[in-house]
């Protein structure tokens, strides 16, 4: 739940997720996970868009793009299971390769075309779809990656706390260390207030359970991407940083960079509108 101070801030009309359809959708493990879609472009010969986030509670970051692109195209979001929204059980997997099956389990609950499919992937998020694609368990005609990385960058105090804090301290605690941890790691103005918001609501429990993706590298999940990749930077961002992707568009045979002016581009009015035409232009241009 975000607060109001950021509502007010930086008011969002979310018609996306006001008008998309919700569902608990039951995975081959068992596993329930939340998936918000919308059908209004259903029978048209445009794309479905797949849109996975990165780690962290909260879609308020990614609104406007959403209610931008669903302008166009039909929209899947799920839900990872490190999330609150989910009711992970005991005993089911959070990993990288587990959640890149839910991807798959929802493109054919959904009755996808997945050659029509069209992955965004933003932040951790990217190592979902990589995986899910360099597996070849679906080939869609192109993927746009956001702010993607070849390993996760955690502070190293704080991933250790996690292992030697029980629970309940590492709530005051380690909610303190990640604060001051991004005073200096995200930009200021809408970057910063979400994230904190982030660190603010995050269930710690959940993140100790979920925390083995944390050493997680994509290098050889990037190495076997065949299909093109547009990949999007901005020195902007101090937490996903431009070397860092460079890093990743080197290892992708068919990649293509591309630096945006700041994170708020491609998050909030009025820089998100030309964002999403972006987007819209590089998926014509595979169509061509």
């Amino acid at each position: 739940m975000m607060s109001n101070s950021l509502n007010e801030e930086f008011p969002q009309e979310m018609v996306f997720i006001k008008e998309s359809v919700k569902e608990q959708i039951l995975m081959s493990d068992e596993q329930e996970v939340f998936c918000f879609y919308s059908t209004k472009h259903a029978g048209s010969n445009k794309p479905t868009i797949f849109f996975i986030q990165g780690l962290g509670p909260g879609v308020y970051s990614w609104s406007d793009l959403w209610d931008e692109l669903y302008k166009d195209y039909d929209l899947v979001i799920i839900d990872s299971r490190e999330k609150p929204s989910i009711n992970l059980k005991k005993k089911k997997h959070c990993t990288v390769q587990r959640i890149a099956l839910d991807i798959v389990e929802t493109i054919h609950y959904l009755k996808l075309k997945e050659e029509n499919v069209i992955f965004i992937g933003s932040s951790f998020g990217v190592y979902y779809v990589a995986h899910c694609v360099s597996q070849k368990w679906v080939m869609p005609k192109n993927c746009f990656f956001i702010g993607p990385f070849v390993r996760t960058s955690y502070p190293n105090l704080s991933t250790q706390l996690a292992f030697m804090l029980p629970t309940s301290l590492l709530e005051k605690v380690g909610k303190r260390i990640a604060r001051r941890y991004l005073r200096t790691r995200v930009a200021a103005g809408f970057q910063k207030k979400v994230y904190y918001e982030r660190v603010t609501n995050i269930d710690v429990g959940r993140w100790k359970r979920c925390s083995k993706m944390r050493r997680w590298n994509a290098s050889e999940d990037y190495k076997r991407i065949k299909c093109p990749i547009f990949i999007f930077t901005t020195s902007d961002d101090k937490y996903h940083r431009i070397e860092k992707t460079r890093e990743v568009c080197n290892l992708i045979e068919n990649s293509t960079l591309i630096e945006i002016p700041d994170y708020n581009f491609m998050h909030i009015k009025p820089g998100v509108v030309e964002f999403a035409k972006m987007i819209n232009k590089h998926i014509h241009t595979i169509d061509e």
